[in-house]
């Protein structure tokens, strides 16, 4: 199978090396387009105009200075590559489970394949104590890396996506995975829904540096996870490899009766 690997922690980052590894013992053909620096939070954002530096480093094993999604439009429309029969982003350093969802770079680069017509799969792991950023030990990938190896026919058996471009009858879809950063392998995995995660204590602090500029410091604080249903979060903590199944497109919110617009 010709694989498309990207991620939001750059090209160095252990994840996507120790997935890149594992998929080359199955004797995929593996390709890599990856920022060529962190750009975690960045979501599905591209550059419009600038341009970004894209260098070879090895043989199928390109960075690209912009952001995952902009990874994935270079690898596709720049036609580096063969085109891919499926993309894998990750494996993140660090959950994205719930409202993680809209902020991760790692999810935007599988929404965006989608939507250029690729089956897409976006990975990550998480750590006991729910850090927004991991360790980078290589053994604590090892159990994502091995599960989405040997489910690609599934990922991509889930997938829906754009046709030559045009809209599908259903709406475009791909799949987020969760589970623990581990060595070992998972219990199982559990279909999940999407957990509502609440960042307590984040705090911006504005440094004055002089006439008129300021520098803006972000600082985290910790997260809580509540759920309506059996929740991906759940299934990480649990053991499991959390899968979900997410909507690529905008789906707009049911309309209201009696609503009187002034024009």
């Amino acid at each position: 199978m010709k694989i498309l690997l990207t991620n939001d922690d750059g090209f160095d980052a252990p994840g996507i090396n120790v997935l890149r590894e594992r998929l080359l013992d199955d004797n995929h053909t593996v390709y890599v387009m990856a920022p060529a620096n962190n750009q975690s939070g960045t979501s599905q954002s591209i550059h419009m105009s600038a341009g970004i530096e894209v260098r070879e480093i090895d043989e199928n094993f390109f960075t690209c200075a912009g952001s995952p999604a902009d990874c994935v439009m270079t690898a596709i429309h720049g036609k580096v590559f063969d085109r891919p029969d499926i993309l894998l982003s990750g494996i993140n350093r660090g959950p994205n489970l719930g409202l993680d969802i809209l902020y991760s770079g790692t999810c935007g680069a599988a929404r965006q394949a989608a939507l250029m017509g690729i089956p897409s799969a976006a990975l990550s792991v998480m750590w006991p104590d729910d850090e927004i950023v991991g360790s980078e030990d290589e053994n604590e990938y090892y159990a994502m890396a091995d599960f989405a190896a040997k489910n690609l026919s599934v990922f991509k058996s889930m997938a829906v996506t754009a046709q030559g471009g045009l809209m599908p009858k259903e709406k475009c879809v791909f799949t987020n995975v969760n589970g623990m950063a581990q060595s070992r392998l998972y219990k199982g995995a559990k279909f999940a829904g999407v957990s509502f995660r609440e960042y307590i204590g984040d705090k911006v602090a504005l440094k004055d540096l002089g006439g008129g500029r300021y520098e803006r410091n972000f600082t985290g604080g910790r997260v809580h996870s509540a759920a309506r249903e059996y929740s991906d979060y759940d299934a990480c903590v649990e053991g499991y490899a959390a899968v979900t199944r997410l909507y690529a497109e905008p789906s707009a919110a049911p309309t209201l009766d009696g609503i009187d617009f002034k024009v």
